[in-house]
């Protein structure tokens, strides 16, 4: 419950300023409007009666900051504090004389239009109105700046009545900032409500030299009450703006609700003394289970109303409370207790929900069990009860594993952090066994009231572990002994099957100590005897001796078993499976008795691991394999020594003793408690490791057998053993050798033996000379002696150390041993590069594709050639089929022009039968005088049978005039069966004079099957004059054939796991001129494919021309290609070929980048016999910087920032860039002229012919001269 409101006028601050620079207008008048608001706040904490707040003001927290600090000093000033603690008659608290709810508004009030609030709860006492004023002041250019007054009224209506005014004020006076100023409006009695109207009297100025806005704030409903709030914790604060710019959030440190606890309990100290007579006292206490027994019989805010004290096993959660109040490690050094409950239960829900989050706390449950709520925790416990194949129907146990997602090895734990305000925090708990074995698998909980990051590490480390060896189920059907045990007890389950023997079944008799079987297993003294007592209680006892079936106990026990009661036998070998009750259901199948109990594994050893992290020793549960291989015995080590090549060698030698059953044995031997090192597997009884170092040796061997089941280790004694103790010998030598882009390394090992025993070379590299700046290259086996660096830039230079690593792991001198390094560098040699890359280009597809002639499409495009011109030709034929069958039914159609003259004529016909049906009609228009007809007919036909239905209409008109014939024909077709559909449509307008014709052919077509869908269209445009005795070799040579045409085909198909879309355009232009041929091509290729594995793309765009056997063509291909597997390329390729006397020349361009060798390799080629770079920009005059030909480079000019060259012919002289003659830098011609000038600004210069060297000094006074002269 938070109340807060403002009030007007409480006290004055005020402030001042320095004074400013002058002006001509008047001065500003202070401000006289000053409000502070001031907050109250009630807070509801808890539920009462409660101890309160643990350290006073330190425990009340303002913004995250507490009130008081520890050394008693305070952080905030104007403000209060009042707490009540929750008692039932506690008093009312001062300063708080009203309920009161605000709710914000926040809107302006105007002269134009009433603010009006409908009021309904009739119970109010009161409303307050907050105004709010962000500044009000006049300003005036001749006279300053002063205040204002703005008038305002408040009306009050009742029950829907006329409106009276209760309140008429102003805000008069100047303010720069907000200033607030509230209104109570006493509320006469009403029925229904009222209604609040406030009005603005004084006009809006709506002048920029005028601030009077006035803003409605807020509204607070008011109900008079001096109120107790008995049985609920409060804290009431009030505070002024002086310290809070707004309401600050609040937050409590206490000891929260007074419960229940056992009368011999301690909460301070968390102790029991003596045993408990089962009577409470109140007391504060964070002990899970004492909270869940408040919440079951609290009447106000727990189940008390329904659940009483005798329906809780309230001796059940005292167990609970004492293991939650065990002290245990808090990984800092200190204890705390094992559980502890700290939360808030801030809301209403379900209340098995709630019951079962305190639960989790001490990892347990809740229950409604035989006429009681009952809780259970998983802690340790004895089993209660033994199911054997004896009391279990049809012996049958059915096992579940859980899911390996369900295997959790990482758990984030949410917990509440006292350290940060409570907030929040995750606790990262990793299992790093099940991490190796499943891997990283991640759980998240929130750890409910918890506020310890041990705690939440513990609960974090029992899902894992839980997960882990609590990994399946099991379930089986009982009789009466079903209601024996409940959800959350433990029991032992003794299954033959699992077990590999029988280890349970009925007592025949008992008396005293000595017990009768049914049948004894194999038993011998010692093992330990599990019988079911006539209470329903297992108890169990030592065997003493075995005589047949009869067996003697070291105890009798407390009661002698009946006949009939269920016994269970264990020992070292063999024990029974424990597992936690999870349900047990009754079943009514033919009025039977029946049970269904379905319990989970139980792992007693995690509660240590848990709280101490000991390891877990699972218990034996079957002598199945793999656990009935047994261990070898006396594992031992010794040595002894042999000379090889003047070397003394020390071998170490593991033996052991057989095993039973074993085949094969896996020894593994580790030195001064390092790394185990494991030995390959042998048949036999003992292993030989060579070269053994001085140190202290431990070995472990086990055995397998056929079935592969490997036994338990079996170790040896730790043995302090001589071997060698030198280090490994250095490499004798190590080699860099610079190939292209790289850098071969080879080293050698000693040739007297000493580097036998090597385990591998390690080789270090560094860009400086500096061994302290080398990082690793690798690790390379003995006796591998050499490898290479690739991908180098030419010019990187490296250094290289190499040493030995010995078997067991000693690490022997660097080489070189000056720490210099041996210098590496990839080859400068040019005429290595310049076989490399003319292998590279010429193997690469780019390179072949620049190669191959234009009418051979490279690569992936390949298969689009050879489609592309059978796509042409089908064009070709279906076009020419096309015509071919419109001007056989235009002559036909103009024949029976001809003979009817002028006619017109329709033919019907209908036929229906059980399963067909027909329709069809012809309409026929004719016109005929002597050699010229002209005819319009049209063919419609409709039919339908099992197995489809087809609609088809062609339409032709034609008119032909002796050998002139003009028609147009259309055909349209709609077929549809169990096949798929088909529609087409064929459009052809054609003239013809002899054997000069034109043709326009339009072929559309579009067909879907089951699984497939395909729509192409054909359009062909073409013209042919064929002159009279044309390609007459004889007296009509030179008569001329001509031929155009335009030939367009467009197809769209898809299927299941493909797509593909293509279009190729032909333009085609050709003559025949006698004996010569001239022919003009243009054709552009285009195709999209997708299938189920890859994405391609391709267009192709060929130009050619051809005289008798003289070709010119210039072709560009772009393509691109991906696919799942990650193989991605892309090329454009630019090429032009000419055909002249037989022979094909090619120039291209081509450009391409493709990882088709695992790596992304670009490149941009060039086919050309002359390669050059013109700058045109030149006065007119063009200039060749560049130009390659002939296989040599010319440069005309060339900045060179570093350069590596095998052979430099210089023509005329070589010069540093700040030659001046006799002054500075130097020159050398090929004259043999060497001039160098000093560069210390002396003028002193060298300079060198063929004959003689001669030194002149700043003067030019010749000094020095020798040679001959």
């Amino acid at each position: 419950m938070k109340k807060v409101y403002a009030e007007s006028g409480l006290k004055r601050i005020g402030g001042a300023k320095g004074g400013g620079g002058g002006g001509s207008g008047g001065g500003e008048s202070p401000d006289n409007l000053h409000s502070i608001a001031r907050a109250k706040v009630l807070d509801i904490i808890s539920e009462g009666p409660i101890v309160g707040l643990v350290r006073g003001m330190q425990s009340v927290f303002l913004d995250g900051t507490p009130i008081q600090n520890s050394d008693g000093s305070v952080n905030f000033q104007n403000y209060s504090v009042d707490v009540r603690t929750g008692t039932l008659d506690q008093e009312f608290m001062p300063g708080f004389p009203a309920v009161e709810r605000e709710s914000a508004v926040g809107v302006p009030l105007t002269s134009d239009a009433p603010w009006v609030r409908q009021v309904q709860n009739t119970q109010l006492s009161a409303v307050r109105v907050r105004f709010g004023v962000p500044a009000l002041q006049k300003s005036d250019p001749a006279t300053g700046v002063f205040g204002y007054r703005v008038e305002y009224a408040i009306d009050l209506s009742v029950d829907g009545g006329s409106y009276a005014q209760v309140l008429s004020s102003a805000f008069d006076g100047k303010t720069t900032s907000l200033y607030e100023r509230s209104h109570r409006i006493e509320l006469p009695r009403a029925t229904t409500g009222w209604l609040v109207r406030v009005r603005r009297i004084t006009p809006n100025a709506h002048s920029s030299l005028i601030a009077d806005t006035v803003n409605i704030e807020a509204i607070t409903e008011v109900i008079d009450r001096k109120l107790r709030y008995p049985m609920t914790a409060l804290v009431g604060m009030t505070f002024d703006a002086r310290s809070f710019s707004q309401v600050p959030v609040r937050s409590y440190h206490i000891r929260g609700l007074i419960v229940r606890v056992p009368s011999n309990y301690d909460p301070e100290t968390r102790t029991y003394s003596g045993a408990w007579n089962g009577t409470f006292k109140p007391a504060w206490t964070n002990n899970p289970a004492w909270i869940f027994y408040d919440l079951l019989l609290n009447d106000r805010y727990g189940l008390g109303k329904t659940v009483d004290a005798s329906m809780i096993d309230k001796w059940g959660l005292y167990e609970i409370a004492r293991y939650c109040d065990v002290m245990v490690s808090d990984g800092r050094g200190g204890v705390e207790p094992r559980f502890t409950c700290n939360c808030v239960i801030q809301s209403a829900a379900d209340a098995y929900k709630v019951l079962q989050d305190i639960a989790s706390v001490f990892r347990g449950i809740s229950y409604w069990g035989p006429g009681a709520v009952v809780a259970s925790a998983d802690m340790p416990s004895d089993p209660v009860y033994v199911y054997t194949a004896a009391n279990v129907i049809d012996g049958a146990f059915r096992y579940v594993g859980s899911e390996r997602k369900t295997r959790y090895t990482v758990a984030l734990v949410s917990y509440n952090d006292p350290s940060n305000q409570y907030k929040q925090a995750v606790e990262y708990v990793p299992d790093d066994d099940g991490i190796a074995r499943y891997g990283v698998i991640k759980t998240q909980v929130t750890a409910f009231g918890c506020t310890s990051q041990a705690q939440a590490h513990r609960l974090g480390r029992w899902l894992l572990l839980t997960s882990r060896y609590e990994s399946g189920t099991v379930s089986f059907k009982v009789g009466m002994d079903g209601v024996l045990v409940g959800p959350g007890q433990v029991i032992a389950i003794a299954d033959p099957r699992k077990a590999g023997r029988r280890i349970g079944g009925r007592i025949r008799a008992a008396a005293g100590n000595v017990v009768t079987l049914d049948k004894a297993p194999t038993v011998a003294p010692g093992d330990r005897f599990t019988a079911i007592l006539p209470t329903g209680v297992a108890q169990y006892r030592a065997v003493k001796s075995v005589n047949g079936d009869v067996l003697t106990l070291a105890d009798r026990f407390d009661a002698d078993p009946v006949p009939g009661a269920v016994w269970m036998l264990e020992n070292a070998e063999v024990a029974a499976q424990l597992y936690r009750v999870v349900s047990v259901q009754e079943g009514d199948d033919d009025g039977r008795i029946e049970y269904t109990i379905t319990a989970t594994m139980h792992e007693p050893g995690k509660y240590a691991a848990i709280d101490d992290g000991a390891q877990i020793q699972q218990r034996p549960v079957t002598v199945v394999p793999p656990s009935v291989q047994a261990p070898p015995a006396n594992v031992g080590i010794t040595t002894y020594s042999a000379v090889d090549q003047g070397i003394s060698k020390t071998t170490m030698v593991i033996a052991w003793d057989a095993a039973n059953n074993a085949v094969t044995y896996l020894p593994e031997w580790r030195k001064d408690n390092g790394e185990w090192v494991s030995v390959p597997r042998t048949g036999g009884l003992q292993v030989e490791v060579p070269g053994i170092y001085q140190g202290r040796y431990v070995a472990r061997v086990r055995a397998q057998n056929v079935m592969n089941v490997t036994s338990l280790p079996a170790t040896s004694v730790e043995t302090q053993l001589k071997g060698k103790t030198s280090l490994p010998p250095a490499v004798v030598s190590l080699k860099a050798a610079g190939v292209v882009y790289g850098i071969n390394l080879d080293w050698a090992f000693p040739g007297d033996g000493t580097a036998g025993d090597t385990q591998r070379t390690e080789l270090w590299y560094s860009r400086t000379p500096n061994r302290a700046d080398a990082i690793k290259l690798s690790d390379y086996a003995f006796p591998q002696a050499s490898t290479s660096m690739q991908g180098l830039a030419v010019g990187q230079v490296f250094y290289f150390w190499a040493r030995l690593v010995d078997t067991t792991g000693n690490i022997g001198p660097w080489f070189p041993a000056n720490g210099s390094g041996v210098q590496g560098q990839p080859s400068t040699n040019q005429s290595e590069y310049e076989k490399y890359f003319a292998g590279q280009i010429s193997h690469s597809a780019l390179g072949e594709d620049l190669k191959k002639p234009i009418d051979a499409i490279p690569g992936i495009q390949q298969g689009v050639t050879d489609n592309a011109t059978a796509i042409a030709k089908e064009v070709k034929d279906r076009t020419d089929a096309i015509t071919k069958e419109a001007k056989d039914r235009a002559d036909a159609v103009a024949e029976e022009a001809r003979q009817r003259g002028a006619a017109v004529a329709s033919e019907q016909q209908a036929r229906q039968s059980a399963d067909s049906s027909l329709g069809q009609r012809i309409d026929t228009v004719t016109a005929s005088v002597g050699d010229a007809a002209a005819a319009v007919k049209r063919e419609e036909a409709a039919r339908i049978d099992a197995d489809g239905a087809l609609g088809k209409r062609v339409d032709t008109v034609v008119v032909k005039v002796g050998e002139a014939t003009t028609s147009i024909q259309s055909e349209v077709q709609a077929r549809q069966d169990g096949d798929g559909a088909l529609g087409k449509r064929i459009d052809a307008v054609s003239v013809a004079v002899g054997e000069n014709k034109a043709d326009i052919i339009t072929e559309q077509q579009v067909r879907q099957k089951a699984d497939s869908a395909l729509a192409s269209r054909i359009d062909s445009v073409s013209a042919q004059i064929n002159v009279p005795m044309a390609g007459d070799s004889g007296q009509a040579a030179g008569s001329t054939q001509v031929m155009a045409g335009v030939y367009s085909e467009q197809s769209a198909r898809a299927e299941a796991d493909m797509a593909l879309g293509q279009r190729l355009d032909t333009v085609s232009a050709q003559m025949q001129v006698g004996q010569a041929s001239l022919r003009a091509d243009i054709r552009t290729e285009s195709k999209a494919r997708v299938d189920a594995i890859s994405a391609q793309a391709e267009q192709i765009t060929t130009i050619r021309a051809q005289a008798n056997e003289s070709a010119a063509a210039v072709q560009t291909v772009a393509q691109s290609y991906a696919d799942l597997n990650g193989r991605v390329s892309a090329s454009y390729q630019i090429k032009t070929q000419i055909t002249s006397d037989g022979r094909t020349y090619i120039a291209g361009i081509g450009i391409g980048i493709n990882n088709d060798s695992g790596i992304v390799e670009s490149q941009v080629l060039v086919s050309a016999q002359r390669f050059a770079v013109v700058d045109p920009n030149n006065g007119g005059s063009s200039i060749v910087p560049f130009v390659v030909q002939g296989g040599q480079v010319f440069l005309r000019q060339a900045l060179i920032g570093a350069g590596w060259i095998t052979n430099a012919m210089i023509g005329s002289y070589i010069q540093s860039d700040n030659y001046v003659a006799g002054k500075q830098g130097w020159r050398l011609d090929k004259s043999g002229w060497f001039e160098i000038n000093a560069s210390n600004g002396s003028g002193n210069r060298l300079v060198l012919d063929g004959s003689s060297v001669r030194v002149y000094d700043g003067n030019g006074v010749l000094r020095v001269r020798m040679g001959m002269w």
